[in-house]
C-alpha cells in the first residue's frame, strides 16, 4: 500500500512539471479595445481634451522564437 501511494506521488510531482506554460496562450490584455469616450450630460462642464491619456499603438516587433522561452519565465540555468 505504502509504495502505491508513493508512486503516486511521485507521479504527480513529475507530471505537474509536463505542462508547463507555453507562452502561446492568448493574454486577456490582447483582446483589449477602445472603449466610448465619456458622454458628459448638458448640465456639467465639458472635459478638457488636453488632459486626457491618449494611449498610442504597439509598436510592430518580429515575432519571438518559440526556444527563447516566455518572456515572464526566469531563462535556464547552463553552467558549461
Amino acid at each position: 500500500m505504502r509504495r502505491a501511494v508513493l508512486l503516486c506521488a511521485i507521479g504527480a510531482g513529475l507530471g505537474g512539471c509536463v505542462g508547463g506554460p507555453t507562452c502561446d496562450e492568448p493574454q486577456f490584455y490582447e483582446e483589449a479595445t477602445t472603449g466610448p469616450r465619456i458622454d458628459v450630460p448638458d448640465d456639467l462642464d465639458n472635459l478638457d481634451e488636453f488632459k486626457e491619456m491618449v494611449i498610442p499603438e504597439a509598436s510592430p516587433r518580429p515575432p519571438r522564437d518559440p526556444s527563447e522561452g516566455c518572456v515572464d519565465s526566469p531563462p535556464d540555468l547552463r553552467v558549461e
